[in-house]
């Protein structure tokens, strides 16, 4: 007999920018994010007690109470500590999965995101594969065509990095904000991504390459870039990653 199993994945660091318009004074927000139960708080910063979420059958959330300085800075206001951002991780669980409710008619659908079973594949239709060597200045293209600023992008890229640089060749794709917001109630720019070896290269996700950026936003569901740079607007970035760990048999030789 063989058993296949999969090693956790990690929503991580995902980061929360908060801008308020360039005309407000100072001000204070409060920022909640709820998970669904595949996923569960791995690390937060300012640090605050999180707690799970009723009804039963939902996730961990918490709730930020948060001051915006006028250098855009934030003031936690349970721990006190000022920071640039707020910071979040979670690490999936084992929890049976919930499959997505019957379509009801006339209703828009909604793709489902799952942090247990999403996964990059050659035929969805969206995701590309580039080589190392081509990966980063694809990515901070892209980034800056859904609007990112220079330290969100650099932010961005530095932190997956290492995770890039132990493969030959990554396939990415982002995630629908209307999939993404039922697995973490915010407004998001989250990307999933993996490594494919060379033998296997995906031919339809090399091809995909040379198309627009301008692609993304359509995948994404978000407006256009410049919304975020209009100082006259409140604003919430946030963005994040998981990398799609591969499935592993292993073979069970005993025999009764």
């Amino acid at each position: 007999m063989s058993l296949s199993c999969l090693k956790s994945k990690t929503g991580d660091k995902p980061v929360i920018y908060l801008f308020p318009p360039k005309s407000s004074e100072e001000m204070d927000v409060a920022v909640d994010l709820a998970l669904v139960p595949q996923w569960k708080f791995f690390a937060i910063y300012p640090v605050i007690p999180t707690k799970s979420q009723a009804p039963s059958g939902h996730g961990e959330n918490l709730t930020w109470s948060v001051h915006i300085n006028e250098d855009q800075t934030l003031t936690e206001k349970t721990t006190g500590l000022t920071v640039s951002y707020l910071y979040w991780e979670a690490e999936t669980q084992a929890v049976l999965p919930t499959p997505p409710g019957s379509p009801v008619p006339g209703d828009e659908m909604v793709q489902h995101f799952d942090p247990i079973t999403s996964d990059v594949s050659d035929d969805d239709g969206v995701s590309v594969l580039l080589p190392l060597a081509e990966l980063t200045p694809y990515l901070d293209a892209a980034l800056k065509s859904l609007g990112l600023h220079t330290e969100a992008r650099t932010s961005f890229i530095t932190y997956w990095l290492p995770s890039f640089n132990k493969h030959t060749y990554i396939a990415l794709r982002f995630v629908p904000q209307a999939a993404y917001a039922r697995a973490a109630s915010l407004n998001h720019f989250f990307m999933l991504f993996r490594g494919v070896e060379e033998p296997d290269l995906w031919l339809n996700a090399i091809a995909r390459v040379p198309e627009s950026l301008e692609k993304w936003k359509d995948v994404i569901g978000c407006g256009p870039a410049d919304v975020l740079a209009d100082d006259d607007l409140f604003r919430v970035l946030e963005w994040g990653g998981m990398e799609v760990k591969k499935w592993h048999t292993i073979q069970d030789t005993h025999t009764d």
